[in-house]
């Protein structure tokens, strides 16, 4: 099967999967743990620090941070989710079904740490325990074809959520990301909502180009003989 024709039917999986009630919850727990990570990284990276994270079962979170760049930090959670899926995806893709399980293993070690770090309350510390402990199946059996497909949906996943969760933000409750970002600059929440949209759709378009046309290499069943 073609890359990119691989890509779109786990991106229909994806948005299939995030209709399921139960067998969505784990996925939304990556996106969610993505999300606030990236609020965390983008404060420590503009001079802040990260206090706690909070991730919930029901799918939301939250990044408590002191410090930093406020426009930076609430725009970043957002994109941060839509590039970490297209890094996902992309990485997978390249580095192939034998090296897949390093890829996992760098999750399994980064969750892990978040989770060391700054997870304070007896939620969140079970949901990225559950996070690590996928990420370490994955590497345990990393150089299996399904692993590669399970990895990639991971990414798909996290990138549509990245396209649907601003959305939920038209509520006019004022609350969120977007009422933070419409007080610091002025401009609607609405319009922070098309620009996440927008980047995000960005990261599609721009993963879809960087994906290969053809079939898989050739270099696995030449390495078979």
């Amino acid at each position: 099967m073609k890359k990119k024709i691989r890509f779109v039917a786990l991106f229909v999986l994806a948005f299939v999967v995030s209709y399921i009630p139960l067998v969505k919850l784990p996925f939304m727990w990556v996106q969610t743990f993505f999300h606030e990570i990236s609020h965390g990284l983008m404060a420590v990276v503009t001079g802040g620090m990260i206090e706690r994270i909070e991730i919930h079962l029901v799918g939301s979170g939250v990044c408590f941070t002191r410090g930093g760049n406020d426009f930076l930090i609430s725009f970043a959670g957002y994109a941060g989710a839509a590039v970490w899926g297209s890094l996902l995806v992309l990485t997978v893709v390249h580095a192939g079904q034998r090296r897949a399980h390093f890829v996992a293993g760098f999750l399994a070690l980064f969750v892990l740490m978040s989770g060391v770090l700054w997870a304070r309350d007896l939620i969140t510390i079970p949901i990225l325990a559950v996070i690590t402990g996928l990420c370490v199946l994955a590497y345990r059996y990393g150089a299996r074809k399904p692993v590669e497909y399970f990895m990639q949906f991971m990414g798909a996943y996290v990138i549509l959520d990245a396209l649907k969760s601003p959305l939920y933000l038209i509520d006019g409750r004022s609350l969120g990301d977007g009422a933070a970002l419409a007080e610091i600059t002025l401009l609607p929440e609405i319009a922070w909502v098309g620009i996440w949209e927008v980047f995000a759709l960005l990261c599609v378009w721009l993963l879809w180009r960087a994906l290969p046309a053809g079939h898989e290499s050739s270099q696995a069943s030449v390495n078979r003989h």
